[in-house]
């Protein structure tokens, strides 16, 4: 039996979602909530509302928002209603031994999680990123097109990955870290830093 699915958010990213979504037979996709704008009006996948209208719906949902506040109070809001995160892995998707995905996990078309590697609650993994062996990825990452996470590596909450940005292996990365297009983390960031460039270099404190 097919599961219900709620994407919260109607901007891009969440359409983006909804692409993955209609490849997988196991969804039942309700819709979208949140503010739509020009473009979801043009879609086809019908915007329910508000976020308020998540509690009469009997559903599970995932995050289709980019923001990381955004992201954190939905997924506290939903939680209060008893809501539970599903999980949208599109058939490209490659799940090599041993891989731990947490509840509310997003992964595009071509992104390759490999052997051992542990990814966390709410994290989203954009068009052809790898997630190498044994990496260590925290709840609420995002992870934008052709990024690469390396072996053993280990991402904090709440990170955002540039697009095309490398983590070497055996990096720390801490929480709510900013890693700039095509940057290449060569060392261990601290926490709520903005690194940008190769080698990644601090840009400001956030």
């Amino acid at each position: 039996m097919s599961k219900n699915l709620v994407v919260l958010g109607a901007g891009g990213l969440a359409r983006q979602i909804v692409g993955v979504v209609e490849d997988l037979e196991d969804i039942n996709l309700l819709g979208l909530l949140g503010e739509p704008d020009e473009h979801s009006r043009e879609n086809d996948t019908p915007v329910l509302g508000g976020d308020d209208v998540l509690k009469g719906l009997d559903t599970d949902y995932v995050l289709g928002v980019s923001n990381v506040l955004v992201r954190r109070k939905l997924d506290e809001f939903a939680t209060e209603l008893g809501k539970e995160p599903g999980i949208v892995l599109h058939p490209s998707t490659r799940v090599e031994k041993r891989v731990a995905i947490g509840p509310g996990g997003v992964f595009m078309p071509g992104v390759n999680l490999q052997e051992g590697a542990s990814v966390g609650r709410h994290v989203l993994a954009n068009v052809n990123v790898l997630i190498g062996h044994e990496a260590v990825v925290g709840p609420q990452v995002t992870a934008s097109p052709h990024a690469v996470i390396g072996a053993r590596s280990r991402i904090g909450a709440g990170t955002t990955i540039g697009i095309g940005g490398i983590v070497l292996p055996d990096v720390t990365v801490g929480e709510d870290v900013v890693i700039g297009a095509g940057a290449v983390v060569t060392k261990d960031v601290p926490p709520q830093t903005t690194v940008v460039g190769v080698p990644a270099r601090a840009l400001r404190p956030r």
